[in-house]
């Protein structure tokens, strides 16, 4: 299996300004607070998100658990040349974290839900990277199954669980993976 080499060049031609059109709720809407109920209501599993937190080696252990050799490169490339189209986007949208305003309608998601956040939550990018390597392993390790791609979702999916992205922050992260895969799958 060839290494191909994927860093900031690799994404100069990838338009997501249609991202930056597309806004989350508003925060003081019933939406937010409906997202931030269904939060509250998801099982508290922190093995789970702990298991899925760390994105290369979720896959890393997908590889293993397959018998099919860890492509590190790739991986480590694709989340290092993604890092600045999703701060972008974060910042652009600056939407705040869900504890942040879970505490204007006084409810406490727990503390799972403030650890270890050092940016804004629109788009999740952990659900972006999720499904972007997910695919990417997916065609070019050439697996009939469909271990990577679940990989990602499990990923994307861990993220409501410890509370620290909202619904609609992942499932814009899964499009863009989708739409970040769609661009670069050729030249893979």
């Amino acid at each position: 299996m060839g290494i191909v080499e994927i860093n900031s060049e690799s994404w100069k031609e990838f338009d997501y300004s249609k991202y930056k059109e597309i806004n989350p709720p508003e925060n003081t809407s019933t939406e937010v607070y409906d997202e931030l109920k269904h939060l509250l209501h998801l099982p508290e599993d922190k093995v789970f998100v702990k298991k899925h937190d760390d994105i290369e080696k979720v896959f890393e252990q997908v590889c293993e658990e397959n018998n099919i050799e860890y492509p590190k490169e790739l991986v480590v490339g694709l989340i290092k040349s993604t890092k600045y189209i999703i701060l972008d986007l974060k910042l652009h949208h600056n939407r705040p974290r869900p504890y942040q305003l879970a505490s204007e309608y006084n409810i406490n998601l727990g503390e799972e839900a403030t650890k270890c956040i050092e940016n804004r939550s629109y788009p999740s990018g952990h659900s972006c990277l999720g499904f972007l390597i997910g695919n990417v392993l997916q065609r070019k390790l050439e697996n009939n199954t469909d271990v990577f791609l679940k990989a990602g979702k499990r990923i994307s999916y861990s993220r409501n669980l410890c509370r620290r992205h909202y619904i609609s922050d992942s499932i814009i992260g899964e499009e863009i993976g989708n739409s970040m895969y769609e661009y670069i799958k050729d030249k893979i």
